[in-house]
């Protein structure tokens, strides 16, 4: 493991332990209307899947994504301690920038380490929660490829509704489509899975998938938060488990800092519409930030 990894990761753990009446910045934007900003929404993301939370007009977020590559499942608790509970392993990168065009437009990019998958995408928040309406709604798409964006390319296609309960909880739903979530090469570079369908192997169909988003985000402490969400499969690709990740996660002076674990190493929506393992589980975290 490099040392920088072990950098990040100290980085997370020691700020998550911070003295939780610490000053922070709060992360929460304006809402796309002149409604008062919704606190119980901190980021672009839970800890895959979209939330609603605008970006201020030519305003940049980026955000890193780490998974441990060690399934700690894998084991006796003296393995896992020799391997630092999988941070002596590699690891599944991502980097995220997106900017603010306008008050209710962004637009990004994407990139993971795996399969060298590159999304480039857009998002328009039609409009924010108010008084008078009880949720928010924001519709993306984006079209993602492999090899660095040469091959095996996945439109898709998401609309995601949020509801915030005072500055406690926000609760979200995304469901998404994603064209040919599955080919001929994408089962050659999956993770190596045990597939639930036996006739896919080496099978030589796409698979059009649809898959519906579930989250929350749950406010402990002032800066505090805990996540979980899962996106179960309703059409389409069908082998392995359906992802979820749950973390916990703390909000720093414009840092939002999560550690996660979740069955899976999915940052992209055609990543999360094949699924997760359907036994390991991995750790992992984010670390995101807001620049006006």
């Amino acid at each position: 493991m490099r040392t920088h990894s072990y950098v990040r990761v100290a980085v997370l753990v020691v700020s998550a332990a911070l003295p939780w009446t610490a000053s922070a910045q709060d992360a929460s934007q304006p809402a796309v209307s002149t409604a008062s900003p919704i606190p119980a929404q901190i980021d672009e993301t839970i800890v895959n899947l979209p939330t609603t939370l605008p970006l201020k007009e030519h305003a940049s977020y980026f955000r890193l994504t780490h998974r441990f590559a060690r399934d700690l499942r894998r084991g006796s608790f003296g393995d896992l301690a020799q391997d630092l509970f999988s941070l002596d392993n590699g690891a599944i990168i991502g980097l995220e920038y997106r900017y603010g065009i306008t008050r209710t437009l962004q637009a990004g990019v994407h990139r993971s380490i795996f399969n060298k998958a590159i999304v480039a995408f857009g998002r328009w928040d039609a409009w924010a929660q108010t008084e008078g309406r009880p949720y928010a709604l924001s519709f993306g798409g984006g079209i993602e490829g492999n090899n660095n964006l040469r091959q095996d390319y996945q439109p898709a296609a998401s609309a995601t509704v949020s509801h915030t309960h005072g500055d406690r909880l926000a609760v979200y739903a995304t469901p998404t489509y994603v064209h040919k979530a599955h080919t001929d090469t994408l089962l050659e570079l999956h993770e190596g899975h045990q597939h639930d369908t036996p006739e896919l192997e080496g099978g030589g169909d796409a698979r059009d998938t649809f898959f519906l988003g579930l989250g929350a985000r749950v406010r402990l402490r002032p800066t505090a938060y805990i996540v979980f969400e899962a996106s179960p499969r309703l059409a389409g690709y069908k082998p392995d488990r359906a992802a979820w990740n749950a973390g916990i996660e703390k909000m720093t002076h414009g840092h939002v800092l999560q550690l996660n674990f979740g069955n899976n190493f999915d940052t992209t929506p055609g990543e999360l519409a094949r699924g997760g393992d359907k036994h390991n589980v991995y750790m992992g975290f984010n670390i995101s930030r807001k620049f006006w």
